[in-house]
């Protein structure tokens, strides 16, 4: 027996010398059982991932990470006895971008499946190195060509869907339907909130398409009054009216190609109409002639605002609606998909600081709650003016602070939790659910802000479940 007792304390001894070893090596490994339970996180993967390896051990790769047996690598490896390898881009909880090359490889033990390890390598160092040299490499050869290929010479466009930057699984489905939308000739309807990127998805779409080498044209309806607008559009005839010249409108400049209506329902009810007897007929009459040009448009039309709630108030005819509404892509406002914010925010880092010249890895942790809490009422476009506006705040940081926040931006954040926190939790403005609702939320915020945003403690003094306190953090948009 105590021969026995010996061997045990000698193999616990091997166990964690090994352990102590493999926590030296700059790769992050994770090994897992043949179910899926991490067996070992060491602290490299958890530096990348920003995680304590003592909270992920023990636990199914699931309740670690938003994934399923079709999006982890581990679980794959493991489902298919493959060897995978692959590139990825994680965020640590400033927002500093780490680039990883990941290799996974099932574990077999007599032919039986025993689990799979990962190796995360960081190669963040050798891609920004590589990035700085090809920089260098084309100032050195005076290449002014733009990088994307659809240059503004080419069709009038700047964007492709690689351009999207994401990483919710909502953009990722909204991205999808726009990519499959690309394929075909019919309207396509794109809804969305005040910037969160309507033109962008209309240029993607319209350079994946077979249109892709044909003109793409955009006009703002909200920009011009009925009669100039009308005359832009269908073309004019000299003498039709004063001033008129023969000019050929946007439906023929467009001709093969893409015309993408911007803000459709500010059109007047009137040039609806107009719109939508050229739409049905495909033919086009310029102002002031009686020659009928036909034309080969595909119309890509955007709105801020829900369709059936224009067409109830009477700014969208349902008609043309029905018309252009054959692809409906719905893009989700900033709020919603608050998973977005650690790419984004990294993603307009390094595209001001270049041109700022300062060099800002990430935001600090409080911004970073405060940018999870804030609503976002102008999307996409506001976080970039306020990232721009704080790195023209920043001297020789390299993490933006609160400090750095633009004064109206602070401010109505301040407000915004002065609002929330003043608001009487007793008030009868909401049923007895909604009152309810509305204490979880109050009470998942101080538990996350007293574990300083540690999950699983925070799930411990709620006397919930980690994967419990997850579908809540994100229900109800609160910093994680």
């Amino acid at each position: 027996m105590q021969q026995l007792q010996h061997q045990i304390q000698e193999l616990k001894k091997t166990k964690q010398l090994f352990n102590l070893i493999l926590d030296q090596l700059e790769e992050g490994i994770t090994v897992t059982n043949e179910q899926g339970r991490i067996l070992f996180y060491n602290l490299k993967a958890g530096e990348m991932d920003t995680l304590e390896p003592e909270v992920v051990r023990n636990k199914r790769v699931q309740e670690v990470w938003d994934v399923d047996e079709n999006t982890s690598t581990l679980l794959t490896s493991l489902r298919t006895r493959r060897t995978l390898h692959h590139r990825e881009t994680k965020f640590s909880s400033t927002g500093k971008a780490i680039t990883t090359l990941a290799r996974t490889v099932p574990l077999e033990l007599d032919g039986n499946m025993a689990g799979a390890i990962e190796i995360l390598k960081d190669i963040t160092e050798q891609k920004h190195l590589s990035e700085t040299i090809l920089q260098l490499q084309k100032q050195t050869k005076g290449d002014s060509e733009p990088s994307n290929p659809f240059s503004s010479q080419k069709n009038n466009t700047r964007f492709q869907f690689e351009d999207i930057i994401f990483s919710s699984r909502e953009m990722a489905q909204t991205v999808e339907q726009g990519r499959r939308s690309a394929r075909s000739k019919s309207n396509v309807l794109i809804v969305g909130e005040t910037g969160t990127g309507k033109e962008l998805f209309a240029q993607s779409i319209h350079n994946e398409s077979p249109r892709k080498d044909k003109p793409f044209i955009a006009q703002n309806c909200a920009a011009l009054p009925e009669s100039l607008l009308e005359s832009l559009l269908f073309g004019t005839t000299a003498g039709s009216f004063t001033g008129a010249v023969n000019r050929p409108g946007l439906f023929e400049q467009a001709h093969g190609g893409t015309l993408m209506l911007d803000e459709i329902n500010s059109m007047s009810i009137n040039l609806q109409a107009k719109l939508l007897r050229v739409i049905q007929e495909r033919k086009v009459q310029r102002l002031g002639s009686t020659k009928v040009i036909d034309i080969d448009v595909r119309i890509i039309a955007t709105m801020n605002e829900e369709p059936l709630d224009a067409i109830a108030h009477n700014r969208l005819r349902e008609d043309l609606y029905y018309r252009l509404g054959v692809v409906n892509l719905v893009i989700p406002p900033l709020r919603n998909r608050k998973d977005d914010l650690r790419v984004l925010i990294h993603h307009f880092i390094t595209k001001h600081a270049d041109l700022l010249d300062v060099s800002v890895d990430g935001v600090d942790q409080d911004v970073f709650r405060c940018f999870m809490t804030y609503h976002w009422p102008g999307n996409v476009r506001q976080l970039e003016h306020v990232i721009e506006g704080c790195l023209n705040l920043v001297y020789d940081e390299r993490t933006i602070s609160f400090n750095h926040l633009p004064p109206i931006f602070k401010n109505k954040i301040q407000q915004e939790e002065r609002d929330f926190h003043q608001e009487p939790l007793t008030s009868y403005s909401g049923s007895l659910p909604e009152q309810i609702e509305k204490l979880e939320r109050i009470m998942i915020e101080q538990a996350m802000n007293h574990a300083k945003g540690n999950i699983t403690k925070a799930a411990e003094q709620l006397g919930i479940s980690r994967q419990n306190l997850n579908y809540k953090l994100k229900k109800f948009q609160i910093f994680c």
